[in-house]
Formats: C-alpha cells, structure tokens, sequence
C-alpha cells in the first residue's frame, strides 16, 4: 500500500476524473469528495477507480425529473444509472425545498459519490450505501453540516494507483517538436 496525502488523493482524483470525461469543474467537485472519502474510508482508490470506469455508462438526471424532486413526487426508475456526480451537482445549485425532503431517488450509481459530494451541504444521503454498484438512496435534510476532517493520509494499492495515472494522463498534451521549439518542457535544463 501506498499512502498518499489528502492533497494528492485530491489531485490525483481530479486528473482522473477529468481523464474519465468530466467537466473540469466536476472533476474538481470529484477530486474533493474523494478527498472526503479518503478520511474516513481506505477504499477510496477503488471507488475512485469505478467512477473512472463506469462515467460513461451513468446518466445525468433530466429536466422532468429534476422537476418531479422538486414538487416531492415519486421518483420513476431509468434504464440506466444515474450519474452521482451529476445529480449531486444538481442538488446543490439548486437546493431542494424543505417540503420535498426525504426524497428517494432510485437507481443512484455508486451511491458513495453522492454521499461524499453532498456531505458539507444541508442535505445528506439517510443510508449511505458504501461502494455499491446502484442503489437507491434517500435524501434527508440535515441539521447540522460537517466540518472537513483532517489529519489522515489516503493510502492506495499500487495497481490502483497505475490505473488512475492512466487515467489522469489522458489530460496530458502529447509532445510535440513544435511545442519543444516554444518552450514547452524542461528540455536538458530545467532551472526555472
């Protein structure tokens, strides 16, 4: 195992996820919830990991949906996966009125995102469904918002290191000798 600081999982997360197909903005979002989940859990590499793998499988709640949560209707399952990130970005641009809460959302993918992404806001995940594949999840108001845990390190398998690297190196420019001409790089000396 290797441990890596809350600052590198965070980086190393968003790289990734950025690599997977995320927005920049989401992949930010991403790097910190895994930063949150890397406190309290040792498997953030392998939830991270499966978030990568399966970004493009998930889906993002569409507009009639998002309107049914809004009024407090029953959720309708999908077809395919809802994307945890994409509905948790949902949730907290636009908050969810008191009166619609608990709301159950069904077919959540990896569930544990959407706990870690809503988790300093007002709003929760009641059951939180540790790294499960799809699960439905119910939204709760919550009373009081957590303070950022600190002081632990994120340690990580080696093989699951490798993958995510891979997968953050998709956001790399490939060189270029016109992009050496200009300067890009470290060249034989490096001392800036």
């Amino acid at each position: 195992m290797i441990d890596l600081s809350l600052n590198e999982v965070e980086t190393l997360s968003a790289k990734a996820a950025r690599g997977a197909g995320f927005s920049w903005g989401l992949a930010e979002d991403i790097g910190r919830a895994a930063r949150r989940i890397a406190v309290e859990d040792d498997n953030w590499g392998m939830a991270m990991l499966s978030l990568a793998e399966n970004a493009q499988s998930l889906t993002a709640p569409d507009p009639a949906r998002a309107a049914r949560w809004r009024k407090g209707e029953a959720d309708k399952p999908a077809q395919t996966p809802l994307c945890p990130i994409r509905t948790a970005a949902l949730l907290l641009d636009a908050p969810l009125p008191a009166s619609a809460l608990p709301l159950t959302i069904i077919g959540v993918g990896l569930p544990v995102w959407l706990d870690a992404m809503l988790r300093r806001s007002a709003m929760r995940v009641a059951r939180p469904a540790g790294l499960a594949k799809r699960a439905d999840v119910v939204i709760e108001h919550r009373a009081e918002i957590e303070q950022p845990a600190t002081g632990r390190r994120g340690a990580i398998d080696e093989q699951t290191l490798a993958a995510l690297s891979s997968c953050a190196a998709r956001t790399y420019v490939p060189e270029s000798e016109r992009s050496r001409m200009r300067g890009a790089g470290g060249g034989r000396v490096d001392d800036e």
